[in-house]
């Protein structure tokens, strides 16, 4: 099982985290979110939507100031898709009431609905 992960890269170091203590996180992106830290834009959105398309779960995670960007692309790329796309902090946008959009009040408890911790 493996989880992509869009948010805003304020939050990569949560991520690495997470993955670091055995969260199935695939997403790349996290390891470069500094600022300059991407040497070739163009692969990391290659890798962004591919990741986003080849997981089994996208949790995309929102704190309410925060602007997403590019998380609407690999949300849409999972959609496409048919990945399951678990949410946290989407829910005063129109794309909130797609159906095939879940959402949750955690993070905790959308790693939970994706199987993480088992």
């Amino acid at each position: 099982m493996t989880i992509y992960i869009a948010s805003k890269t304020k939050h990569a170091a949560l991520w690495r985290d997470l993955r670091a203590a055995g969260a199935p996180i695939i997403s790349t992106w996290i390891d470069e979110a500094g600022e300059g830290e991407s040497a070739d834009l163009n692969d990391l959105w290659k890798r962004c939507i591919t990741e986003s398309t080849e997981c089994d779960f996208l949790i995309c995670y929102r704190e309410p100031n925060d602007v997403l960007k590019g998380a609407w692309v690999e949300i849409g790329a999972a959609l496409a898709t048919g990945i399951p796309v678990l949410a946290i902090g989407l829910e005063e946008f129109t794309i909130a009431k797609y159906e095939r959009i879940q959402h949750f009040p955690s993070l905790a408890d959308a790693f939970k609905a994706a199987g993480y911790p088992q």
